[in-house]
């Protein structure tokens, strides 16, 4: 995946990935649904005229205790964040006390080593984490902001914080959560049964071939990468054909 663009002119806008389009697609189908898409630039471009390294926002979500990327201004945006669900981060840290997190200089960065390397090789340098609640189904979230420069949030996340937690509040409200977080809950059976299917998979390529529970699983994320379809999908293929 390529590297962030550096985004230094306050009117540049930052291209929403694909789910997100979705997402907002879906709640504007719904009565009294807002243009989360819409809301989500408006942020964005805030964050770039008071803080012009910056390079992407998303806004993250806890559902059922598992974290989950609502909307993100790209998808090198949105991997920062599963970087973060996969070895803790700030966007997680915030989420998950209701405090502001900021890394001034990931390349100082210590405590969450998974999202150094991948900021790092994003190409961004620091990044802000402000928590906000969706009243109406008691979620709680972070709203994430990356940006180029080294400390380009130092001293500013009081200021920040008052502004983008009006805005990130209206835009969440709005767009009516509740639904959408709803729709998420019930993906999580899913999600379960598709991690359940890939352990039952590793462990049969493991008998068969004789490979480490390790090596198998590399073998097989390896392959779906490769063939360009969800691993769960490889899994499930496995499994149909008793490779035992």
């Amino acid at each position: 995946m390529e590297p962030i663009p550096e985004s230094r002119e306050a009117g540049a806008l930052m291209e929403p990935i694909p789910e997100s389009r979705e997402a907002a697609a879906l709640l504007g189908e719904r009565a009294g649904g807002a243009d989360l898409l819409e809301g989500l630039q408006l942020v964005a471009g805030a964050a770039v005229r008071l803080i012009p390294s910056c390079v992407g926002v998303s806004v993250t979500v806890v559902v059922d205790g598992e974290p989950s990327t609502l909307t993100a201004t790209s998808e090198a945006v949105a991997s920062l964040d599963a970087a973060q669900y996969l070895d803790g981060g700030p966007c997680v840290l915030t989420a998950d006390t209701g405090r502001t997190t900021t890394v001034d200089d990931v390349l100082d960065e210590r405590r969450w080593q998974l999202f150094e390397c991948a900021a790092s090789a994003q190409g961004v340098r620091s990044s802000l984490s402000m928590p906000f609640r969706v009243a109406e189904a008691d979620l709680p979230g972070a709203l994430n902001l990356y940006a180029a420069d080294s400390n380009a949030f130092a001293g500013d996340q009081d200021q920040l914080a008052q502004v983008f937690g009006v805005q990130v509040c209206d835009l969440v409200r709005n767009a009516d959560l509740s639904f959408l977080t709803r729709d998420f809950a019930r993906q999580l059976p899913d999600r379960l049964r598709e991690e359940t299917s890939i352990d039952r998979a590793i462990g049969a390529l493991s008998a068969a071939r004789g490979w480490g529970p390790d090596e198998a699983e590399t073998r097989l994320r390896t392959a779906a990468n490769r063939a360009g379809v969800p691993v769960s999908k490889v899994a499930d293929v496995l499994l149909s054909l008793d490779v035992n």
